[in-house]
């Protein structure tokens, strides 16, 4: 489909994170607000799930982007701030 518009994928980024730490996040996002401050999404099961599923459906294809040189990779656990410069760093080459 890119093809045919005469495009191509520049850049594929990948957020690498701490499954661990993301669980204890989530555990303390919860024990931190009320039932009705909390998002309907905002716990284990649906990160276990969201999880499950990126290792089965979108990790597997990281080598390929990475055998292309167009595989970045940003610390997802770094501040906000950090993650924005990285992202900007990756963008504008």
């Amino acid at each position: 489909m890119l093809a045919e518009k005469n495009l191509e994928i520049e850049h594929v980024i990948e957020l690498a994170v701490d499954e661990t730490i993301l669980f204890e996040r989530i555990r303390s996002r919860i024990a931190e607000t009320s039932e009705a401050e909390r998002r309907a999404d905002d716990n284990e099961e649906t990160l276990r799930n969201r999880l499950s599923v990126y290792n089965a459906q979108t990790a597997p294809i990281l080598p390929y982007y990475k055998g292309k040189g167009t595989l970045k990779s940003v610390d997802g656990m770094a501040t906000i701030d950090e993650v924005s410069s990285q992202l900007e760093a990756v963008l504008n080459g």
